[in-house]
Parts: C-alpha cells; structure tokens; sequence
C-alpha cells in the first residue's frame, strides 16, 4: 500500500505542473487513510524524492526522475490497453494505474518499442474511434478550490473526440491527453507537454512541424512528434 501510494503521489504533484502542492490536496489518494498517507510521505522524504515547506511539497530532482518513470509505464500501458486490444481510454487508464506499480521497467521497454514499431498511424482496437477522454498519466490535472482537488482547468468544458496534435487547426487552445510512444518523446516532459497540460497550436509550418505555446513559451515540434501528441480541444464556458 505504501509503495503504491508513494507513487502516486509523485506522480499526481509532477501532474499538477506546480512547484508545490499542499498536503490536504492529495488526502484523496489515500482515500481517506491519513495514517498511510503519513507513511507514504514519510517514505518519500526520507529516500529524498520530495520536500516540504510550510507551502507545501515539492519534487526534488530525484523525485521528478521518479515520477517520470511511472509516467512512462502508465502511458505506455495506457497505449497497448487502447491501441491493441482496443480498450476503452478511461477503462485502460484505470487498468494501467492497477499495472503499472508492480511491472518491471524492462517489460515496459519491450512494450514502447512494439508500440512505436506499429507506427502513430495505428488506431486504438483497429479502428474503433477514440472515446470523449483519453486517458492520463496517471491522476488528472489538479487544481485547488476551496482546499480541495478538482480535475480539469477552471472555465474550460472538454467534450471533444482525442487526435493528434498534428490534426488541430491553428489557434486551437489544447489539452494533451496521452503521449504515444513515451519512452521516445521522454524530453516532452522536459519542455511542460505532459497530460493535463493546456497548450495552444500557434502555427503549422509547410513541412508539417507544429510550433505550440505551453506555459508562455513557445516550442517548435517535428511532424514525428506532433502525431504522437493526442490532445482534446478545449471549449471556454
């Protein structure tokens, strides 16, 4: 249990996109069990994967690594539950967080690369379109309101089929769903395209490379990379 919940919770503070993250927002991953919540971040401090201030948590660059690494399995998981066996996106996301903590890294290498020697082109179940929400790397988004998480971002609705990035219209406001092929797009993590992220397609260049704006920068990607990138349009209320 602590294990599981220790990587979780890496993974829902890289998730959040924010330096720091109160310790009441993640009480819902335990699911009400404060008193293994405690021993998970007990846990995490002690092997140096996160610190706390009176602002809250934060990843240290040992705690990033290992959040990534999760990430990576759950995407990857997440892609073989949709993309060849043709699971639907919020069943596989579910799935994958109940794989993901006990599969072995090399397992999970074997499983990128048959994903990647399929090629973006390859839809999930052989044709079945994709379902209103992909799935996440791990726990959505979160916000805080009122001490509480919520998933999502504030005055945005996503009711839209997931495509790739390399299917957007320009000015598109955008949320990244998954990633395809993870292990090879790893630098996204680097540059702030991680799911849950808003970005915007500000151009689309006559090669067909993308140029996106994600937290205030802007970031040129090749054709390769933005097929990979499954995004969901964002509608403001």
């Amino acid at each position: 249990m602590t294990f599981e919940l220790s990587e979780d919770i890496l993974e829902a503070i890289l998730n959040t996109g924010k330096e720091t993250v109160k310790v009441s927002n993640l009480e819902n991953l335990a699911n009400g069990n404060t008193e293994g919540l405690e021993k998970a971040l007990t846990c995490l401090k002690d092997k140096g994967y996160v610190t706390e201030s009176s602002q809250g948590l934060s990843l240290t660059d040992k705690g990033t690594l290992k959040a990534a690494q999760v990430a990576r399995k759950h995407a990857v998981l997440t892609s073989f539950l949709t993309d060849v066996l043709g699971t639907e996106p919020d069943h596989a996301s579910k799935e994958a967080c109940q794989m993901e903590h006990s599969i072995s890294t090399e397992t999970i290498d074997r499983l990128d690369t048959f994903l990647e020697n399929r090629g973006p082109g390859h839809k999930p179940g052989h044709g079945r379109t994709w379902g209103r929400r992909a799935a996440r790397i791990e726990h959505p988004v979160m916000q805080e309101h009122e001490g509480h998480v919520h998933e999502g971002h504030a005055g945005l609705t996503k009711r839209n089929p997931i495509v790739s990035l390399s299917e957007c219209q320009e000015g598109s406001l955008l949320q990244v769903s998954m990633i395809r092929c993870f292990g090879k797009h790893s630098r996204l993590i680097d540059l702030g395209v991680i799911p849950g992220e808003l970005i915007t397609l500000r151009r689309k260049l006559d090669n067909h490379a993308v140029v996106i704006t994600v937290k205030g920068c802007d970031i040129a990607l090749s054709p390769e990379v933005a097929e990979n990138i499954m995004v969901e349009r964002c509608n403001t209320q």
